[in-house]
């Protein structure tokens, strides 16, 4: 009996086939929230063991390179050509997908190892250009650790393509659990190799952890059918389609990064501390989106490629409308909720960052910009995910580059509005509650992130129905939600705002528990008052969510109850 459930437990865990989008999507959104929480404690742990000194310097700036590799060719980019084509031909030749899989994980290795090995062999030279200040014994400690890096990008290409052949089938469940087996070997090799070979055995941990996220997902891939054979077949039609989307979304990545990139290169020119306080106020603001936005996003791409490619645009019509409905039920509400709870939410995360009242503030008012952004941000992957399913990679590498230049010059602007007393800086400092901080130019770093995510999804919403206006993506029925929700969530604001100095007399707020017990409470409240009011405007993605959560309980009690009695 033991033996049996055993073996449910491991079908369950290897052919985990997710038919509905919103399972999928909450089995992402819970492992990249779970996946983030390992990530402050791998982060706690360096600090705890090697201080902020030379070896933790050594430690990020070696992974500059390999990551610089990884996003520019395979992260964001591999995945969304491959999955489209290879959803296409498994609806029409189960062999040639699986021979065109091959073809591309074999060549992908060989590209990314090659490319690893000149990294590798010219690591003394670009550690001189990434980090010119790094001289003697930390320059040569950078070189070594950036050596034993190089295999990650080669690691991670190919996990990329056992990750897209799962999604393909729509099981996430082992994408999923693969980035908490690297956090947690990154964990345990601070925790065990670090006190013997110091910042060296957490490099090595990062390789197992790689080496991991691989081997999670393998099984996987081997229930559905894959084996792995010897080929590079270039001539195949599938391998070239795939090579001709690749190169154009090369370009056109993921411009959060990159916009992340510019905020901290002007944020350089800026008073101490401003780079500190963009990036550090960029980690926060991206967890919502990674785990509301991206999971569903993630989830619905093959859905949508798989819709495409059989010319069902009634499937592609109504995946995507549930899709960006999802996005903008959960966007808004935390959009509002970031604004109302800035202060709480930056003093509870960084309040032991030593900052001072002005640099917690001035955070606070960055994270409230940002969050004016996060349902442009959370709504251009699935935009983008439209165009890619209709094989069109060149519109949204257009949009992707002209959205840096409207970071750019969008920031140099801001940056002359926050100087001095003009109006705008007036209107800043009124919304913001920082009347008596002097230098605002900090928050042009959000403010320009946050156009840039504006026109970025903006222009990819209007060519997505101006050029190819046989796609019916159910506009209105996305209006109609969206209006819903904000108003919702407008209430369910003010409610929170009265909730968190109902509360105040009660608590000492400059503890961490005070904090806490603030921001639950109002949060509480206000969530309660949202959850309240979307039933009663007849919610379908809140009813959706509802049902979700019923379904795994359900199936979590059924699993318990069987273990229960077997032990019995």
């Amino acid at each position: 009996m033991i033996q049996k459930i055993k073996n449910k437990i491991m079908a369950r865990l290897f052919d985990n086939h997710t038919q509905n989008i919103a399972s999928a999507a909450m089995i992402l959104g819970a492992a990249t929230l779970a996946s983030s929480l390992l990530g402050v404690v791998r982060q706690r742990l360096l600090i705890g063991q090697f201080g902020v000194g030379n070896s933790l310097d050594a430690y990020f700036a070696a992974f500059q390179i390999p990551n610089f590799a990884y996003n520019l060719l395979i992260s964001a980019t591999l995945s969304v050509a491959f999955i489209p084509v290879f959803c296409e031909y498994l609806n029409k030749d189960k062999d040639e997908a699986w021979r065109i899989a091959n073809s591309v994980l074999n060549l992908t290795a060989i590209v990314m190892g090659a490319l690893a090995f000149v990294f590798f062999l010219g690591a003394p030279y670009f550690i001189k250009l990434i980090s010119p200040g790094f001289i003697g014994d930390k320059y040569t400690l950078t070189v070594n650790l950036t050596r034993i890096l190089m295999l990650s990008p080669l690691l991670f290409s190919v996990s990329s393509i056992f990750s897209s052949v799962l999604n393909s089938f729509r099981s996430f469940l082992l994408v999923a659990i693969a980035p908490l087996l690297y956090n947690l070997a990154i964990i345990l090799g601070i925790i065990f190799l670090a006190p013997t070979f110091g910042i060296y055995g957490v490099v090595v941990a990062v390789i197992i952890g790689a080496l991991a996220h691989i081997a999670i997902q393998v099984p996987g891939a081997m229930k559905f059918g894959f084996k792995w054979q010897r080929i590079i077949d270039l001539k195949n039609a599938g391998v070239r389609e795939i090579i001709k989307l690749v190169l154009p979304r090369i370009l056109a990545i993921d411009t959060s990064p990159i916009s992340q990139m510019v905020g901290t290169f002007i944020g350089s020119t800026l008073t101490v501390g401003s780079v500190a306080i963009f990036n550090l106020v960029y980690n926060i603001e991206s967890l919502p989106v990674s785990i509301f936005a991206v999971s569903f996003v993630v989830s619905v791409f093959p859905s949508l490629s798989s819709a495409l490619a059989k010319q069902d645009y009634d499937d592609f019509k109504k995946d995507f409308s549930y899709t960006a409905r999802q996005i903008i039920f959960f966007l808004i509400p935390l959009t509002i909720l970031t604004i109302v709870f800035r202060a709480q939410a930056i003093r509870l995360i960084m309040g032991t960052k030593n900052l001072n009242w002005e640099e917690t503030r001035l955070a606070a008012g960055a994270l409230a910009i940002f969050a004016v952004s996060f349902i442009f941000q959370g709504l251009t992957p699935l935009f983008s995910r439209a165009f890619f399913a209709l094989k069109n990679t060149t519109t949204p590498l257009i949009i992707s580059l002209t959205s840096i230049l409207v970071n750019v010059s969008g920031t140099y602007f801001f940056l002359t509005l926050l100087s001095g007393n003009t109006l705008f800086a007036e209107m800043i400092r009124s919304w913001l509650k920082l009347s008596d901080v002097a230098d605002l130019k900090v928050l042009a770093l959000p403010l320009g992130f946050s156009l840039s995510s504006l026109f970025n999804a903006g222009a990819l919403f209007a060519i997505l129905r101006s050029k190819f206006n046989y796609l019916d993506i159910d506009t209105p029925k996305i209006g109609v939600a969206f209006l819903k929700y904000l108003g919702a969530g407008l209430i369910s604001g003010v409610i929170g705002y009265t909730g968190l100095y109902f509360i105040e007399p009660h608590l000492n707020e400059r503890t961490f528990l005070g904090i806490f017990a603030q921001l639950t409470f109002a949060t509480t409240l206000a969530l309660a008052t949202f959850t309240t009011l979307a039933l009663l405007l007849k919610s379908e993605e809140m009813v959706s969510l509802i049902g979700a959560v019923k379904r795994k309980l359900n199936k979590s009690v059924v699993v318990t109850g069987t273990s229960e009695n077997t032990q019995i």
